[in-house]
């Protein structure tokens, strides 16, 4: 029993650390994203725009616009998409976490038992 309990501490212990690696590189990613956002906002602030839009200083600024502001909606459609995917693993941590904390809970009690019987052997 023993050990089996040790190989599922060691099953959870190992699924926790993917878990965090992989909230780690939603979290970096889901930065970038925002980071892109942001710039792409600073070049074209406008979220709607015609083709035949035209600006001082630009040439065809209403279709270079409108990819930018395809570009903004295709990234915060990744950034939603992420956004999920991270509650998801956050919720498979949680109870990994949960899981881990019982295993300990379970040996703790096992350990104490132990102990209790050398003592009475003893005494």
């Amino acid at each position: 029993m023993r050990k089996s309990m040790d190989r599922s501490v060691q099953q959870t212990r190992f699924a926790i650390a993917e878990l965090q690696k992989r909230i780690e590189v939603l979290e970096a990613t889901r930065g970038d994203l925002e980071r892109q956002i942001r710039k792409l906002t600073d070049s074209v602030p406008e979220d709607k725009i015609s083709a035949e839009t035209q600006k001082e200083g630009y040439v065809a600024y209403g279709s270079y616009a409108q990819s930018v502001i395809t570009r903004k909606e295709n990234l915060r459609g990744s950034l939603n998409d992420i956004n999920m995917q991270h509650g998801e693993l956050a919720k498979d941590l949680q109870v990994a976490l949960d899981a881990l904390d019982s295993f300990e809970r379970v040996r703790a009690r096992q350990m104490a038992a132990q102990a209790e019987k050398r003592l009475a052997r003893r005494g």
